[in-house]
Formats: C-alpha cells, structure tokens, sequence
C-alpha cells in the first residue's frame, strides 16, 4: 500500500479517497506519531511512590482521588497518556495545597466608615 498520510498542496489525487472534502485548496494533513499508553511503572514513578505501593493502593486512588482507571485490566495495567496527565497535573502530589477558593479574608475593619469605604473601593459607588 503507497498510501501516504500527508498531503500539501491542491487536491488530494483520485486514488486518495481518504483525504478527500478535507479543507480547502492548500490545505495540509499530517499524520502524528501516536505515543504508547503509560505502562504501571510510569504511572508509579510519576506520582512519587514504589511499584509495589502502588499496585496495592490504586483501587484506593481511582476511588478517593479519581485516579482514571487502567484501559486495559488484561495483562500488564496501561492508562491513556491524556487522561493521566490531566489528572496527575490536579493530583500531583508535590503540588503545593491550596486553600478553598484561594482567598484569604482581610482583617476586620476597625469600624463602620473603615468597612463602607472597603466596600466604595471594591464595588464602586452604590445608586443612591
């Protein structure tokens, strides 16, 4: 099969039923290497602990840190590339806690004039 994935150019040649009604004139396809999935000790050595640690905690993380689940649970455990990323860039465990909201409550006015001025600057001036 002489079948190519990219094509640049005008339109794509008769034999190449594929590409065709993609885009327009000059317009260019490329084929992406496609990555394999994690295999359990990427997984393990990305979230900091031991293969064995993790092997005996990950029903634990699918369940109380919403860890994906593998994508295959025949043979050697894989997780999809994307899902984990997203999940470990929420779940790293070396990134730092925050707190709820990330506000920090300002310190309490000393009296009325202080706390309506606070409130003139943060909302503008009220409709009278």
């Amino acid at each position: 099969m002489t079948e190519s994935l990219t094509h640049v150019g005008g339109p794509p040649a008769r034999s190449d039923a594929f590409h065709q009604g993609f885009g327009q004139k000059g317009h260019t396809l490329r084929h992406q290497s496609i990555q394999p999935p994690y295999s359990s000790t990427e997984v393990a050595t990305a979230i900091g602990i031991s293969l064995d640690t993790f092997y005996r905690t990950r029903r634990l993380r699918h369940e109380r840190d919403g860890m994906p689940s593998p994508i295959s649970e025949r043979g050697p455990l894989k997780w999809e590339r994307t899902g984990f990323d997203a999940w470990l860039t929420r779940h790293h465990p070396l990134r730092p806690k925050t707190i709820a909201n990330g506000a920090f409550a300002p310190p309490p006015a000393e009296n009325d004039d202080e706390h309506r001025e606070r409130l003139r600057k943060a909302y503008g001036e009220p409709d009278a």
